[in-house]
């Protein structure tokens, strides 16, 4: 399919797809073109630009320190890819969904002159607070960014964000729109070609949806959940559309979270979840499942 009707599409669901996967925190549809998402939007419009301090609680901060920040190799394997596309001194970075704030704190230890945007209060306030960095809140479909900061930045980053956002391809035109010319995109997303989504298509259709296994934390319909899982080649046809040239495209295995976050997702038993964590460990140190994908795209030259 064009990938310029994926938005259309997510506006229509029930017209233009079939439900597929019927999971614990989610619809998943399909359309005749493979496209998978949800019929669940964000309340995007009704998030206010302010940061509200108040959010920030010592539960939050220590999510964000435990778990959500806890993988601290992938937030240095993101500043690498980024140093090897793009000098890092003084390079004008915006980090779209930057969460806690950790990647842009590492990047700007490097020289560069970063931005974040986070729609999370709680999580803008500890990335401003902690880090001290310039967060803001705007979307990036915003004004605030189209008209304020159009080829600005020499570099765009968007790290597990776009399965996440209302409309992906809107989000990935922004995000080039505010490029230099000649400036790069980069993204990492989860792959729907690759191990995890398979196999859960795989246990889902055999138990004839009883056991949907990763699917289940693949999806979700709660705020800020995922919305849709892209094969490779459709963020490939994706960042094409927007006007990127792809100059990287890999799939790789990493976990964004600790092992033990996706154990209590597919099990309710804290004892199984005890008892798997050392088998699902050893398992990762032989076999490297390439779950995710890493796609770069620069942006065509005036």
């Amino acid at each position: 399919m064009k990938n310029e009707n994926i938005d259309a599409l997510k506006r229509h669901p029930h017209e233009e797809a079939k439900l597929t996967y019927k999971l614990k925190n989610a619809n998943v549809y399909v359309s005749t073109g493979g496209f998978h998402f949800i019929d669940y939007l964000d309340p995007v419009e009704e998030i206010a630009p302010g940061i509200d301090a108040s959010q920030l609680t010592e539960k939050v901060s220590a999510y964000i320190e435990t778990q959500l920040q806890a993988n601290a190799q992938k937030f240095n394997n993101q500043v690498e890819i980024v140093r090897r596309h793009l000098p890092l001194q003084n390079a004008r970075v915006l980090d779209i969904g930057c969460g806690g704030g950790l990647f842009l704190s590492l990047l700007k230890q490097q020289g560069a002159d970063v931005t974040g945007i986070e729609l999370s209060d709680s999580r803008a306030q500890y990335a401003k607070t902690k880090h001290g960095l310039l967060i803001d809140k705007h979307p990036i479909e915003h004004d605030f960014w189209q008209k304020g900061y159009a080829g600005h930045f020499d570099a765009v980053t968007l790290w597990d964000v776009i399965e996440h956002v209302n409309y992906p391809f809107e989000t990935l035109r922004s995000a080039a729109n505010v490029l230099k010319p000649g400036g790069l995109l980069l993204i990492d997303t989860p792959c729907r070609d690759g191990f995890y989504h398979r196999f859960g298509e795989f246990t889902y259709r055999v138990t004839r949806g009883r056991a949907p296994t990763f699917l289940n934390a693949m999806y979700s319909s709660h705020l800020f959940g995922h919305k849709q899982i892209f094969s490779t080649g459709e963020m490939k046809d994706l960042f094409e559309s927007a006007g990127l040239e792809v100059i990287e495209l890999n799939k790789f295995h990493e976990l964004s979270f600790p092992y033990d976050f996706y154990l209590r997702k597919l099990f309710r038993s804290k004892a199984i979840v005890r008892l798997s964590l050392p088998l699902v460990k050893l398992f990762f140190k032989v076999f490297r499942i390439r779950n995710k994908m890493l796609v770069v795209g620069k942006k065509e030259s005036s």
